[in-house]
């Protein structure tokens, strides 16, 4: 992995600078020394400005968010002590008609494997909307791998270091759609998933490791769009991955990860690693 130094000419550094400064890196997957670490620390709203430019400059057409570090437990492992959203783009998301997909490490830095809960959405959510009134706009609920990365070593960071890199978001695979439940929180929230490696099993977790339940995180990031400037609401037809519900696990080329479901979603979801 190649690591490089970004020139800093100071704490008022351009968001469009520090936007081009983590395209380049993504783009030419190599690592850069976290904002944090130097004399360019910038302010969670700032990074989600940062963050939006970053979007712009990749010429994404946004299709939804992905919501991280709603698992609570893995805070510490990150040094962290909040979540926080990004972009998920018509190109960084796979749909996976089968059970299995393909990821090439080449293409990303410190790659890992997030399985998570993704819910569709027909209707767009009021930013003030309550957990049924989220519930009424769902349209499905899916099983999804989310890869994501970090352009910065040994992913040690701080928060608006991680929301200035669009939410660390590399990949979203989807897989099989199903129709939600009369009871939706309660099911999202005891959703089981098994993650296994080479056939064996790494961790289990269940939906209430993010942030209680996938719609009680739903309304999480609606706020935190409601009470940062310049955010976008999500629209009708948007996707939205709820946060891992284990550990982040390094992918290694050789490996195959699955993830099996048991609850609402039943089912495997497989990435073969290359």
């Amino acid at each position: 992995m190649i690591y490089r130094t970004v020139s800093d000419e100071g704490s008022n550094m351009h968001f469009e600078e520090i936007a081009s400064n983590i395209l380049n890196a993504y783009n030419g997957v190599y690592q850069i020394a976290p904002f944090s670490s130097g004399g360019s620390q910038i302010s969670v709203t700032a990074a989600y400005e940062v963050s939006r430019r970053l979007t712009d400059l990749r010429g994404w057409q946004v299709i939804g968010r992905k919501i991280g570090f709603t698992n609570k437990s893995i805070w510490p492992l990150y040094g962290v002590n909040q979540p926080m959203w990004g972009p998920v783009s018509s190109s960084s998301l796979e749909i996976c008609e089968g059970v299995e997909a393909t990821v090439y490490v080449s293409e990303y830095c410190e790659p890992r494997i997030e399985p998570e809960i993704v819910l569709g959405f027909g209707e767009a959510p009021a930013l003030d909307a309550s957990l049924d009134e989220i519930v009424s706009c769902i349209d499905w609920v899916a099983p999804g791998l989310e890869v994501v990365h970090s352009i910065y070593p040994g992913w040690k960071f701080e928060i608006p270091d991680t929301i200035a890199a669009g939410g660390l978001h590399g990949k979203l695979i989807v897989g099989p759609k199903c129709t939600p439940s009369d009871n939706l929180i309660a099911a999202l929230e005891s959703q089981a998933v098994t993650l296994s490696k080479n056939t064996v099993e790494v961790e289990t977790g269940t939906g209430r490791n993010v942030l209680g339940g996938p719609v009680s995180a739903v309304q999480y990031l609606l706020q935190g769009i409601k009470d940062i400037s310049g955010e976008e609401p999500l629209n009708s037809g948007d996707l939205v991955t709820t946060g891992t519900l284990t550990d982040a696990k390094p992918l290694i080329s050789g490996d195959t990860w699955e993830a099996h479901y048991h609850g609402l979603i039943n089912g495997s979801l497989r990435l073969k690693v290359i």
